[in-house]
């Protein structure tokens, strides 16, 4: 299946909803991952924020705290980049 997307003069691009719903993309996740391959092709994954996975591992005795979460995501994501990288 061949699907088309028009890029604006500024770069942007509407994903197809046919392309958004196979990768679930726009409900829980509003950000993509683009990975550039080798053999000149990309991928394209969806990535889930702190507040998606939120209650997962919940605390009763510990209140809710979202910036606590952003924050261990954020290390989560630096540490998966740079094992990545290597």
């Amino acid at each position: 299946m061949d699907i088309t997307s028009v890029v604006t003069s500024k770069g942007q691009m509407t994903l197809p909803a046919l392309i958004r719903k196979a990768f679930k993309i726009g409900s829980r996740s509003r950000r993509v991952r683009f990975e550039l391959c080798q053999d000149g092709s990309a991928r394209l994954y969806p990535v889930l924020d702190a507040t998606s996975v939120r209650g997962a591992l919940h605390d009763p005795s510990r209140p809710y705290d979202s910036s606590e979460s952003e924050k261990a995501f954020t290390a989560i994501s630096r540490q998966a980049a740079k094992i990545k990288s290597k």
